[in-house]
């Protein structure tokens, strides 16, 4: 006999389960491509028994990415607590590494002039008065990790403040960052002020743009999961790509040509916004991480 939940998955996708595999990546989350009776396929994700259920926040991340953005993003066809059933994105990989980089570049040139300002339910009445609010409305997730979002003014502050120093000080208390280098990080922080504008776009941000969240079929990106979204600086998902993103250096050309990218980026800019993923990664994993902080701190004489 079916079970309520398969009951409820039955209804929601139209059709039952024919067969069901295990796909590559989910760190945090069973992943299942799901074969229904009538042919098509969904994606299914279910949270480890030794990691948060994330669920919810992806959910509500990808219908705020539908709702307000023309990211291609895989639909929800299902949520429950514990599961989250998503349309199935077809790709193939790269034939064109060029051209797929540049599709990339004018989709996430595209994401970025989504602005706060201009998001219903995010504006001016969500951050009590903020006209430009950095941050979301809830705390999102990156990875396993919580990614705190209450929102400021300033970017300098919300960068500062819930970016550098508290990843930083979450590695700090696991052991995966000394007291000593967690102090060059604060050093550096109390410098941000002159280094990173404080008033930029409050741009809507995938916030984990690497080149296993990037769905490329043949010439073209076909499709973006796993987000870790907030609004912020759009040089923090341009720094990612720079870090981790796999792309031709194509991408840059494009995406300045679709939004141009503002002087200082490449030469100082980019390193400071990559202490997010790496102090991100040294939460996760430590080892080599660390010592790449610590180069990014000794180019700031911290």
């Amino acid at each position: 006999m079916a079970s309520p939940l398969a009951k409820k998955l039955e209804k929601a996708l139209g059709c039952g389960i024919k067969g069901s595999r295990p796909m590559h990546g989910g760190d945090i989350a069973d992943v299942s491509l799901l074969t229904l009776q009538n042919g098509a396929r969904v994606v299914a994700k279910r949270p480890r028994a030794d990691q948060p259920d994330t669920t919810d926040t992806e959910a509500l991340m990808l219908q705020h990415l539908k709702a307000h953005s023309s990211l291609p993003v895989p639909d929800i066809l299902f949520h429950a607590p514990g599961i989250l059933v998503l349309s199935h994105i077809p790709h193939a990989g790269p034939q064109d590494v060029a051209l797929a980089s540049k599709s990339v570049a004018i989709n996430v040139a595209q994401l970025h002039a989504c602005v706060a300002e201009s998001v219903s339910g995010f504006g001016r009445s969500a951050a009590k008065g903020v006209t430009k609010p950095y941050g979301f409305k809830h705390d999102t997730y990156i990875g396993p990790l919580v990614q705190q979002n209450a929102v400021s003014a300033s970017w300098v502050s919300f960068f500062r403040d819930r970016r550098l120093l508290a990843m930083a000080g979450s590695c700090q208390r696991t052991d995966k960052l000394s007291s000593s280098d967690y102090a060059r990080v604060e050093k550096l922080a109390l410098k941000l002020g002159d280094l990173i504008p404080d008033t930029p776009p409050a741009s809507l941000l995938h916030g984990d743009l690497w080149a296993g969240n990037m769905l490329i079929d043949g010439d073209h990106a076909a499709g973006f999961i796993d987000p870790a979204i907030s609004y912020g600086h759009n040089e923090m998902d341009l720094a990612f790509i720079d870090l981790m993103g796999g792309l031709d250096p194509v991408f840059f050309d494009a995406y300045n040509e679709h939004r141009p990218i503002e002087p200082g980026f490449h030469e100082e800019r980019k390193s400071i916004y990559q202490l997010w993923p790496l102090l991100v990664h040294v939460r996760l994993f430590g080892g080599g991480y660390v010592a790449q902080v610590s180069r990014i701190l000794e180019q700031f004489d911290c």
